[in-house]
């Protein structure tokens, strides 16, 4: 029993001086979808301009068993909106529709919509720009030839490699730490640029901290003004720091609910545009949802997955974009139906097929069904 006690003061002692990322990285031991209740946040207000309408005949539904899998695999929510009317709605395990849950790298996509927003302000004149033009910490030898259209598309070829499992990685610092930005200044280019795909989610983070430096506000202000409120969401979202008063988790830490999730669908479903307002590009839409076939994966083939932060997947015979988190966030997009999907979870499988879960297809099956 004092062996017991012995090693137990020592792990406590050693946890005590461990950095503040490990700290919390033991504690918290896995993510889940409500660790904005763990994280300091900044506020993003909404509008509540406009509800969702039911739809009048909302006749089809997912086959019974399409629900129980859909359940099984831990969903919270499972939204379908078609011709801006929602045809099928149900929620799991407590959540409902204005529940706060965590979108982890769907807020990949809502990254490159603002560099989207900055392109047609001119605060940045070319994808093709070098990141060093708007971040002096990559003005070195290596990072100082990165463009933004690396960032976007996953090559920079930075020194990262991404694991959710080790404490000890880089993942681990950039969501349990307190200092983003010295971090993502650390890090060093490996690989030449703009030539091989590697999912990283530093790179999001970059274009994160270049979006507040050219504006000069933070990224849920800028979040707020730019898409927040102009596509009339109703309800408040969060957006988790690295601290009080610190950097925004650009890379994950967008919460929010099902509802207003998919109102970013649509604003993709609409080419950018919302209501009469152009909000995006839609010439950076088209660009940003195709896939970046001038890259490599690791097996040597182009990326037909991958456009800038979004994935894209062929499903009977369409092409589908889709926001996509790492416990089965997603948000589809189906322009053939005039459709948005949302599904929000707390699990998605681990294999990959065509660099997409299977469950993908799963969803999207069931969405089908409605959409008939």
């Amino acid at each position: 029993m004092k062996k017991v006690l012995i090693a137990l003061a020592v792990l406590a002692i050693l946890l005590a001086i461990a950095p503040i990322h490990l700290q919390r990285a033991v504690f918290r031991n896995f993510s889940d979808v409500d660790d904005y209740r763990f994280f300091d946040n900044d506020t993003i207000k909404a509008t509540g301009k406009k509800a969702w309408p039911m739809a009048v005949d909302p006749q089809q539904k997912p086959s019974d068993s399409q629900l129980v899998a859909i359940e099984e695999l831990k969903s919270i929510a499972f939204l379908v909106i078609q011709d801006d009317s929602i045809r099928f709605e149900q929620y799991w395990k407590g959540y409902g529709p204005e529940s706060l849950s965590g979108s982890f790298s769907m807020a990949k996509s809502t990254i490159s919509l603002l560099i989207g927003i900055a392109l047609s302000e001119g605060k940045i004149s070319s994808v093709e720009d070098y990141i060093s033009t708007y971040i002096p910490e990559f003005k070195k030898p290596g990072t100082d030839t990165i463009r933004i259209k690396h960032l976007l598309a996953m090559s920079g070829g930075f020194n990262w490699k991404e694991s959710y499992e080790n404490p000890f990685s880089k993942t681990a610092r950039s969501y349990y730490g307190d200092n983003l930005k010295k971090l993502m200044g650390s890090l060093e280019a490996e690989r030449t640029p703009g030539v091989t795909f590697q999912y990283s989610s530093n790179e999001t983070q970059i274009l994160g901290w270049l979006l507040e430096n050219i504006y000069s506000q933070s990224l849920a202000s800028l979040f707020q003004e730019k898409l927040w409120q102009p596509i009339g969401a109703e309800h408040d979202a969060l957006w988790s720091l690295d601290k009080a008063e610190g950097t925004a988790k650009a890379f994950c830490c967008l919460n929010s609910n099902a509802r207003d999730f998919a109102r970013l669908g649509k604003l993709v479903l609409q080419n950018g545009r919302w209501d009469d307002q152009q909000i995006v590009p839609e010439a950076y839409i088209a660009a940003a949802t195709a896939p970046a076939l001038w890259l490599k994966d690791s097996k040597g083939d182009p990326v037909d997955f991958y456009g800038y932060q979004f994935w894209i997947v062929n499903h009977q015979g369409m092409q589908i974009p889709y926001f996509r988190g790492v416990l089965g966030q997603f948000i589809f997009v189906i322009p053939e139906k005039n459709a948005v999907v949302v599904r929000l979870g707390e699990h998605v499988s681990r294999d990959r097929v065509k660099n997409h879960p299977p469950d993908v297809h799963l969803y999207l099956d069931a969405a089908l069904e409605v959409l008939k």
